[in-house]
């Protein structure tokens, strides 16, 4: 049997951490214990739909459901350039479309493998079996991390940090194997990294304090020049980054900096810094959206101002601390480095934190909290097995906050009652009632939303519709000219504007917007009937029937479109021309009713009776409402016959035809 022998990692650095060798744990059953944690505490993710950016992200985007590689590669998608990640969501749609079991399913094998190799980096590094899993462990179960696990659009989380873990070890291999092939391997795996999010961009500075604090490799400009690499890919990428979300006007730099001043930027900044601690040993009250403090009366709550001095505090604490223990400096710095992108000095966005942000730099504060407790177990057996009993909250927490992320009502309910007016919330949840065609109440929350300061574009045209709905068209405008506002360049907002002008008789007002609306979207079948309706009341046939024609070619199953191009015939009065447009109609689809309706009236006006009757009796096969009855009633009775008309008015009648029965009524006629 080998020998265990003890020795001290790095003993400038910690006297606390030692490594047993040989190692007692097997890789294969560390990963295969991790992957039953993680399946087992997010159980519950089986029940999740799409929720939230899911829509923007996969259902609602062209590029995934028709798998266009070049926008897939090449665009931004809801402020961010991140090709890797839409590719594997494309993917994904085009194995199982809208069912969801596959994102999730991928999400949880991705998250398990980058605790894995948590565990394998910090074993490699020389740190004792339990620090590694230890920190593995919390990392796995940790329910900060179901937000980056559960939710299929922040697949870009537990993506960029495989490839960056990956690019990490392999810098390592260079470093203590000196073994330059893997130099170009980490650098391969960083450019993943950084084509699955943006904020993969702080590599290089983790790599330079693992140099300093963990390597013990001395200030050089050697050892500084290998990172050129790694820095010009983070230029290139942070470049594009910042260019994708000012494209999205995702950059609320400008907005903020008009809200608070610096000193109070100061404090929520150090709010921030300190939640992600204090969650990450509490986690609870953990909700999709934590938004920037009201001022009230003219200053941020005085919480803000105690996290400003508590911030100061930790920064002292860690300091001091770190000047006895180097590893105190690495965890504190990797949080720090990996958040730094968001955490708001550079305001991205509406909310001051986020439980998804935490996802890799929950490694530094984790880490930490491992070699505590290694430090406690090795003063007192009583804190032998404390860390799995922490693993063990963690996971029965993460298991119920998975559940929040079912639907928008279980998600941001709860954030409604510790926001009740904060407008994302309320949009959110107006939303969820939208989805459910729910909308009085859709309205309500959307509105709201609005009332409170939510300058949205989609909450203002939603709104908007709603009332072109409601036949409410000044309300709708008013709506519709907002969304202008906030994103001028919509096709949507166009189409509505000459939708409710349409409505409103504005025909000569509606036709630029109409216009404007197919210049952007050429092929969109409302938007194209839109300007064919405004066509027609302008008198302008020919363009209307030119429309109507390249709506069939697009729609060749469009009904109405052939119904419309049939009644510009009439407008122009072609009564027979119409008549066979809509005789050839009647043949291409025998069950469309209005095709009856229309060509029987021409038949009328052109005194041809009994062929019209003809035609309304064959729709009597396809009618449940008593229309065709009642309209040979009619006709029956204008020419003077009475008791075949009366015939057909009973017939109306016992369908429900209110017409026909007071017809009936008012004659004194039972039925």
């Amino acid at each position: 049997m080998a020998k265990k022998s003890k020795k001290t990692i790095n003993p400038e650095i910690s006297e606390n951490i030692t490594l047993d060798a040989p190692s007692t744990l097997k890789p294969l059953y560390v990963f295969l214990g991790l992957a039953v944690g993680v399946f087992l505490s997010y159980a519950m993710v089986w029940q999740n739909g799409f929720v939230w950016d899911d829509d923007p992200y996969i259902k609602l985007n062209e590029a995934v459901k028709t798998f266009d590689l070049n926008s897939l590669l090449t665009g931004f998608h809801v402020g961010n350039y991140h090709p890797l990640t839409m590719l594997t969501l494309a993917l994904e749609y085009l194995l199982v479309g809208e069912s969801t079991w596959l994102y999730h399913f991928n999400n949880l094998v991705l998250h398990t493998i980058n605790s894995y190799l948590i565990f394998k980096i910090l074993r490699y590094l020389a740190f004792s079996e339990f620090v590694g899993l230890i920190t593995a462990v919390f990392f796995a179960l940790h329910p900060l991390h179901v937000e980056s696990v559960a939710w299929a659009a922040e697949r870009k989380d537990v993506l960029y940090t495989l490839f960056l873990l990956l690019s990490f070890f392999y810098y390592l291999k260079v470093k203590k194997e000196e073994k330059k092939s893997f130099y170009a391997i980490s650098l391969a795996y960083f450019v993943l990294a950084c084509l699955s999010k943006g904020m993969a961009v702080v590599l290089p500075a983790l790599l330079i304090i693992t140099d300093w604090w963990i390597l013990k490799k001395p200030f050089s400009v050697k050892e500084l020049l290998d990172k050129i690499p790694y820095f010009v890919v983070t230029l290139i990428f942070a470049y594009i980054a910042t260019h994708a979300q000012k494209d999205a006007g995702a950059d609320a730099t400008a907005v903020i900096n008009a809200a608070y001043t610096p000193f109070e930027r100061f404090k929520i900044v150090s709010y921030s810094f300190l939640m992600y601690w204090v969650k990450a040993i509490f986690p609870v009250n953990l909700i999709p959206f934590y938004p920037y403090p009201p001022k009230i009366d003219g200053s941020i709550p005085g919480i803000f101002s105690l996290a400003a001095l508590g911030f100061i505090l930790f920064a002292i604490a860690a300091f001091l601390l770190g000047r006895k223990n180097k590893l105190i400096w690495w965890a504190v710095s990797f949080f720090v480095i990996a958040i730094s992108t968001v955490i708001q000095i550079l305001p991205v966005g509406s909310a001051i934190f986020a439980d998804r942000y935490f996802y890799l730099s929950s490694i530094g504060p984790l880490f930490l909290f491992a070699l505590g407790l290694d430090y406690l177990k090795k003063k007192s057996s009583m804190f032998q097995g404390f860390g799995y009993l922490i693993a063990l909250i963690f996971a029965a927490i993460t298991f119920f906050q998975t559940t929040h992320w079912k639907n928008l009502y279980t998600l941001f309910k709860p954030a409604e009652e510790s926001y009740p007016e904060d407008a994302m919330v309320l949009s959110n949840l107006g939303w969820y009632y939208l989805g459910i065609n729910d909308f009085p109440m859709a309205k309500q929350y959307l509105q709201r939303a609005d009332n409170n300061g939510f300058k949205n574009a989609d909450v203002c045209r939603t709104l908007g519709s709603m009332f072109v709905d409601e036949q409410n068209y000044p309300e709708a405008l008013k709506y519709i000219e907002k969304s202008r506002e906030f994103l001028p360049i919509s096709s949507r907002t166009e189409w509505l504007t000459a939708l409710a002008m349409l409505r409103t008789g504005q025909f000569e007002k509606a036709l630029p917007y109409s216009v404007k609306a197919i210049e952007q979207n050429p092929t969109d079948f409302d938007f194209l009937t839109t300007h064919a309706q405004i066509l027609t009341e302008l008198k302008m046939y020919d363009k209307a029937e030119a429309t109507n024609k390249e709506i069939i070619r697009l729609y060749p199953d469009k009904y109405d479109t052939r119904l419309n191009l049939a009644f510009l015939e009439r407008l122009r009065g072609n009564l027979q021309k119409e008549i066979s447009m809509l005789d050839k109609l009647i043949s291409l689809a025998p069950s469309y009713l209005p095709a009856y309706r229309n060509i029987g009236v021409s038949l009328s006006e052109l005194g041809e009776n009994d062929k019209a009757v003809e035609y309304w009796q064959r729709a009597i096969v396809y009618d449940t409402t008593g229309d065709y009855e009642y309209n040979i009633g009619i006709n029956y009775a204008n020419r003077g016959k009475i008791e075949v008309a009366k015939e057909y008015y009973i017939k109306a009648a016992k369908k429900g035809k209110p017409e026909a029965i007071q017809i009936l009524k008012n004659n004194g006629v039972s039925f």
